[in-house]
């Protein structure tokens, strides 16, 4: 396993993301008792085959993503694998369970 990141670069996410055919989403419903949204990568038929998924433009996206203080990892090597994850100790939505590392 190649494990790259976390990074914030939004060029670096981005041609990952489409070299493995893998689109920004948003789980829904986007605001449930003040919780952020859910942002993840997923294989585009996938998302558009799920009704609890809505597909994000970029833009959308990497808007979210950088308020919420996020940062993603990938493995290169392994189909598809990524996290999103929440390292960022300016994010508005800051919590211990939303927490899975600090830098």
């Amino acid at each position: 396993m190649s494990i790259s990141g976390p990074t914030t670069n939004h060029n670096e996410i981005r041609i990952w993301a489409e070299s493995w055919k893998v689109v920004p989403t948003e789980l829904l419903p986007h605001v449930l008792d003040h919780e952020p949204a859910e942002l993840r990568m997923m294989l585009g038929e996938q998302a558009r085959d799920r009704v609890d998924v809505k597909m994000l433009t970029w833009e959308e996206f990497f808007l979210k993503f950088d308020s919420l203080g996020l940062a993603f990892v990938y493995d290169d090597e392994r189909a598809g694998y990524n996290e999103i994850l929440q390292i960022e100790e300016k994010s508005p939505y800051r919590h211990p369970r939303y927490r899975i590392a600090n830098t």
